[in-house]
This record gives structure tokens, sequence and C-alpha cells, in this order.
């Protein structure tokens, strides 16, 4: 929510105790269906944080957990995969399709079993650490498509809430207590409620809307604009763009995310970056940028 400037209170008796109260900004309701291990749901993380960087105080964001992969007994989705083997070839498609970098070799070295556990695992950082929820999902993310762990393991994911500065054993605490699971379940009775049926899927709503706007699949920039546009009414003012102010909001990102953020091309971005004070590591073939 828009925080609203500090007004001292009138004088009793003074004409500004009739003066209209200030409005809060209009916002948008996205309900955002995912699963930490979707390879397209990371493949729209580029535009998707463009949209956030410029409207972000314009909407609140919900994430329904979908539970892509239950495990493989019996396994077999739209894209015909049944097995660990065959992931690789899918996700290098999505990363050749979108530019988004992804190093699929966990499916041959460590595959995971199940997406379960991490979708438990956020639904614990979102009852111990509300405010960290997109920070955690970010997190085990990267851990899977940039650094190939296997996020299906315990370890990994208290490494990772230690990662954004959590408590691992309060962490381990709500991991193991029921109701994070009974949280992730109540996802899963929701998608079929929903009728949802694959990730991403966006459902937005607004003021300016009597129907919401269901997106389904990874989404362009314009795409989520038009969205925004037409539940609000009319698209908020985008803000001012710079190496150093995307950095500072977001802290760390691929070249392909920075770049769509700064609508430069790779070469250009990296020379932005570089002289916003911004160093790189090498990861899934690519660069992932930090603030040094």
């Amino acid at each position: 929510m828009t925080s609203q400037p500090f007004i001292p209170a009138p004088a009793p008796g003074s004409a500004a105790l009739t003066a209209p109260a200030i409005a809060p900004a209009a916002r948008a309701e996205i309900l955002f269906a995912t699963d930490p291990i979707c390879s397209h749901c990371w493949a729209m993380e580029p535009p998707w944080r463009r949209f956030l960087y410029h409207y972000g105080e314009h909407v609140h964001v919900t994430h329904l957990y979908g539970g892509l992969l239950p495990g493989w007994d019996g396994f077999r989705d739209s894209a015909g995969i049944q097995k660990p083997t065959d992931i690789p070839p899918h996700w290098a498609e999505v990363a050749d399709r979108y530019g988004q970098p992804i190093d699929a070799s966990v499916w041959v070295t460590d595959p995971l079993d199940s997406s379960y556990p991490a979708s438990v695992a956020v639904h614990a950082v979102r009852t111990l650490a509300p405010d960290r929820e997109d920070d955690y999902l970010r997190r085990i993310r990267q851990a899977l498509f940039l650094e190939a762990r296997n996020i299906a393991r315990r370890e990994v994911l208290v490494a990772c809430a230690v990662d954004i500065g959590l408590d691992a054993t309060a962490f381990a605490t709500a991991f193991d207590d029921k109701s994070s699971a009974a949280s992730f379940a109540a996802d899963l009775a929701q998608k079929q409620r929903d009728g949802i049926r694959g990730f991403p899927t966006l459902v937005v709503t607004g003021p300016g809307s009597e129907q919401p706007w269901v997106l389904r699949g990874s989404q362009p920039f314009f795409r989520l604009q038009r969205a925004l546009e037409a539940v609000l009414g009319e698209l908020p003012e985008a803000r001012p763009v710079d190496a150093k102010s995307v950095l500072e909001a977001y802290g760390s990102g691929t070249t392909r995310e920075f770049s769509e953020v700064l609508e430069l091309d790779a070469p250009a971005t990296e020379a932005a970056l570089r002289a916003a004070g911004a160093r790189s590591r090498g990861l899934a073939g690519s660069q992932l940028w930090s603030l040094a």
C-alpha cells in the first residue's frame, strides 16, 4: 500500500477540518498461480520484475502454489515429461525461447522427487516472516535454475532461508509445523476450485473492471501493462529507470532481467551495471549481477 505523507492535525475550528481526505491510490489484486520449479515462471521473471519495478505500489500480489510435481510415480504432464531426464531438453527450449539462463544439470546429478517440499517451505516463510516470502521464493528458484541445487532437500531449503537472513531453527520449526503443509493443501484445493490447469496463471482484478483478466502462460511486459490498465481504468505513471535504481530495487539479477528493466541490449546492460558499481559471477552460462 502506498503510504501517505504525514500531515499535522489542524487546530480546532480551522477550515482544514472540512477538507476532503486524500483518497488512497487504487490497487489491483493479482493472484499468481505458480510452482517453485516451474520453468515458464522462471522465464517470466524479466518482464515480471520490470512490471513490479514500475507498478509494484499499485498491485497486491498473492502467490498460489499449485503443486507441479507431486512425485514421479505415474506422472506425465502436457509437455510429455514422465521422468527426470525428460526435463533438461524442455528447460533448454525454455531458456532458448525466453533468454533467461537455466542450468538443468540437477535433473541428471541429483533429481528432485517432488516440488511439494519447496512449496511447503514457502508457506513456512509466509507464516514466519510474510514480508520475506517473495525473497525466499526467488532464492530457492535461483538455487534451482542457476545453481543446479535440489530444492526438495531439507538442508537446501534451510540454507536458502539463512541466505535471506532467517534463523535456521525458526525456519525448520515452521517448515515442520503441520500448518505449513495445511496451507499448501489449501492452495491445491483452491487451484482445483478455480480451474487453474497450468503455470503461470495470473488472475488480475481491480476497481476499473467487473470481470477479472486471466493471463495464462509466461507473459510479456506489455500484456501485464494492458491487464493493469484494464482493471484500474488507467495506467499509472511509470518510474524513471537507471541502473543504480534497479540494482537498489532488486539487489541482484541476471543480465536478461536487468536488460528487460533497463530496456537495453546485453552489452549495454552490462556496461551500465558496471558503471553503477555492480559485480557479476558466471552462472548457467550467463552472469548474475549484484551490488558490490
